[in-house]
């Protein structure tokens, strides 16, 4: 069990959250080693408003995934405002660098599995949300903006479609900044069409 107390006395900051988005510690507990998404220390109104609707969500999208490989798993609800979870020893994507065809596949399997389990990720432009391991391998992380739907249900039919094409957009996305060579012409017609539809995008 991760005890708060204990916690807070060996953990190492990664990433100070800003407004009401959680920090990131790691911290090592009975000789391993776990990430920590933590709202303890953000201002009483929004710790117990948008920082505790965003660790509860974010805490029931990881469960949701759990057994996804390409995914950290969850490991434990340490209290209302924190939980841990899988460490995952790697980096971010550096811009400019060559990645292996292999790679941005993975990552779309990756993507398509948590579609499976109801789940869009919706910020997939950003480089920094997706980790290279040590042995080579994706893993997207930071669930922060991310929806989960149930399997059935209007929202399931109307709403989800959408967002998983947001997903696979905000993908080609990054394969443009990070590695436009590598783009095949079916991929660059894919982000032109992206691109349009991008205009009329509320969370540009």
């Amino acid at each position: 069990m991760v005890d708060r107390k204990e916690y807070e006395k060996g953990s190492v900051s990664i990433t100070r959250g800003s407004f009401g988005k959680p920090d990131l510690n790691r911290v090592e507990v009975g000789g391993r080693t776990l990430m920590v998404k933590d709202v303890r220390r953000r201002n009483p109104f929004l710790r117990w408003t948008l920082g505790l609707w965003l660790i509860e969500k974010e805490w029931k999208i990881y469960g949701r995934l759990k057994g996804v490989s390409g995914v950290p798993m969850p490991v434990e609800r340490i209290d209302r405002f924190a939980f841990a979870m899988e460490f995952i020893p790697g980096r971010p994507i550096q811009r400019g660098e060559v990645l292996s065809p292999y790679f941005f596949t993975r990552l779309e399997e990756v993507l398509g599995e948590i579609h499976q389990r109801g789940v869009v990720h919706l910020d997939l432009r950003h480089k920094g949300n997706i980790l290279i391991s040590e042995g080579g391998e994706p893993f997207l992380i930071d669930f922060n903006s991310s929806f989960s739907f149930k399997e059935k249900g209007m929202l399931r039919r109307i709403l989800f479609p959408l967002l998983r094409w947001v997903d696979y957009g905000g993908l080609l996305k990054l394969k443009e900044r990070i590695s436009p060579s590598s783009m095949t012409p079916e991929e660059l017609a894919r982000l032109k069409r992206f691109n349009r539809f991008r205009r009329l995008w509320i969370f540009n």
